[in-house]
């Protein structure tokens, strides 16, 4: 390789570094349209941990929502401010559903049905023996007791998304 395309190689990856940097610590900003219900009350999600979450869905016979992030993701912050603190999604989620927020990359012990799991391994259970296809992904579990029921959605749900979600989960 000559300097010239040595040079160039290094000023575009200093470029997309950067770049990078600033989407990365951006704070993600809220915006709506006239069809998001915006959060008008102190209400907010019950968050749980996976042991607990899942010991409550079964005990109050609930669906489980399981929130997959981690601490680096944008698009898990963005949905963490724009899905998430939706007066309606807060609504229907606390309703019907148990929500659960899970980092793969934190360490700990998961117990589901008696069983305790690493994060690792509890990441693979959730992936049906595969891996978490990216972040954030979504897991709606119908029928607690039943693996197969497990489903997963990569990527960001915007409230219209996420209202589709619930709507067909409460509605089987």
């Amino acid at each position: 390789m000559n300097k010239k395309s040595i040079l160039i190689s290094f000023t575009i990856l200093l470029i997309a570094g950067i770049t990078t940097l600033g989407f990365v610590n951006k704070k993600p900003t809220v915006k709506s349209t006239k069809s998001e219900t915006k959060k008008t009350n102190t209400a907010s999600i019950k968050w749980y941990n996976m042991t607990d979450g899942y010991a409550e869905a079964k005990k109050s016979k609930k669906m489980l929502i399981i929130d997959v992030y981690t601490d680096w993701c944008y698009w898990c912050k963005v949905m963490d401010v724009q899905t998430y603190e939706n007066a309606a999604i807060i609504e229907k989620m606390n309703k019907y559903f148990v929500a659960v927020k899970f980092n793969p990359e934190k360490n700990g012990n998961h117990t589901i049905n008696g069983t305790t799991m690493s994060s690792a391994q509890l990441s693979s259970y959730l992936a049906k023996g595969g891996r978490i296809p990216g972040y954030p992904t979504t897991f709606t579990w119908k029928k607690i007791d039943d693996q197969k029921s497990l489903e997963a959605r990569s990527g960001y749900l915007d409230t219209t998304s996420m209202h589709l979600v619930l709507n067909k989960m409460i509605q089987e």
